[in-house]
């Protein structure tokens, strides 16, 4: 699926999965969520997955070298993929069929799959993974779910349809944007209880942390942009023009790597300038992002595969997924 909707303000946008810091002379530097670092690579280190939106599939792939290993069913229409802290399970999110899958990284296998009406989209968990945040984007409501007993423990309405969410553990802190606003809301991650609400303009998308989640960054809807906030003023920070139409954002390998699902690329970004130092023409409709120690791997849409880019940002080949890929995450496998 093309993500692509329309928003109040006119903008469009988008974001991603993988946990590694870099510094930037704008202060902020951006953390989007997945699983990973910048270890030295050897044979069988991470493992990935891919939500298959067409295929009602989840991809696993082991490298590098890269590689499919393996399929997984789960329920209708996979979409959003996001790795616990500790790399030991991942959830992926089905909105068609009101359903979240939890997935042990260690076999890989279906551990559980929970029941959440209105939509699932985004998730995330808690710092310890014990809990999944999930955003039921129909219902305009917010699901606290139980990763160890599989089911919803509370729900909490929101002011529309919310979008995508990050979990920031330090804070205590839950970012979420919502379908068509230019406010964002800043919750508890503990109950869901709503903190602020600040405007950032634009039309938020996709949401990731700096380093120490000190900042928080957004893509934006129908637009070129990427938006920085201060994650203690709530105030932006700055604004960097890149690509077309950034969707999808992750940090690591040097660079910040963002896919422009309207130019068909991923971009490698300057992280102390802002500025694209290079540019892979990776397939049409590129989505979400991850990083495994210097491999870039990219869910593209389009082609129904996952574009592997060198850290110095050239495309090396394209791996065969499944039908439809969106969401991946990728887990380094000596956590397993």
């Amino acid at each position: 699926m093309n993500e692509r909707r329309s928003a109040a303000t006119g903008w469009s946008g988008g974001g991603c999965v993988l946990v590694v810091v870099a510094a930037t002379a704008l202060g902020a530097s951006v953390t989007a969520r997945s699983a990973g670092s910048e270890r030295g690579a050897a044979a069988e280190e991470y493992v990935a997955f891919v939500a298959l939106e067409r295929a009602d599939a989840v991809a696993v792939l082991r490298g590098p070298p890269w590689r499919l290993a393996s399929q997984l069913r789960v329920p209708a229409g996979p979409h959003n993929v996001a790795a616990s802290a500790d790399g030991h399970a991942v959830a992926v999110s089905s909105p068609p069929a009101n359903e979240v899958t939890i997935i042990d990284t260690r076999r890989p296998r279906v551990r559980t799959r929970v029941r959440v009406t209105g939509h699932p989209r985004d998730v995330d968990f808690s710092a310890d993974g014990r809990l999944l945040w999930v955003t039921a984007e129909r219902a305009n409501r917010l699901a606290l779910v139980s990763v160890a007993e599989g089911r919803v423990l509370r729900t909490v309405a929101t002011s529309g349809p919310p979008h995508d969410l990050a979990v920031d553990p330090g804070r205590g802190r839950l970012w979420m944007t919502i379908d068509g606003s230019s406010a964002v809301e800043v919750r508890s991650a503990a109950t869901g209880r709503l903190l602020h609400r600040p405007v950032l303009g634009a039309a938020p998308h996709d949401v990731g942390f700096g380093p120490g989640y000190r900042s928080v960054w957004f893509s934006n809807w129908n637009s070129g942009s990427l938006t920085v906030v201060d994650a203690a003023s709530r105030r932006v920070r700055a604004r960097i023009r890149v690509g077309q139409e950034p969707h999808h954002f992750a940090a690591g390998a040097g660079a910040l790597w963002v896919s422009d699902n309207g130019g068909a690329l991923l971009l490698r970004v300057d992280l102390r300038s802002g500025r694209v130092r290079k540019r892979a023409r990776v397939g049409a409709a590129p989505h979400h992002v991850a990083i495994a120690g210097g491999d870039v791997l990219v869910a593209v849409h389009g082609t129904d595969g996952v574009a592997l880019v060198s850290r110095q940002g050239r495309l090396q080949r394209t791996i065969h997924a499944g039908d439809g890929p969106h969401g991946i995450a990728a887990v380094w496998s000596a956590s397993r």
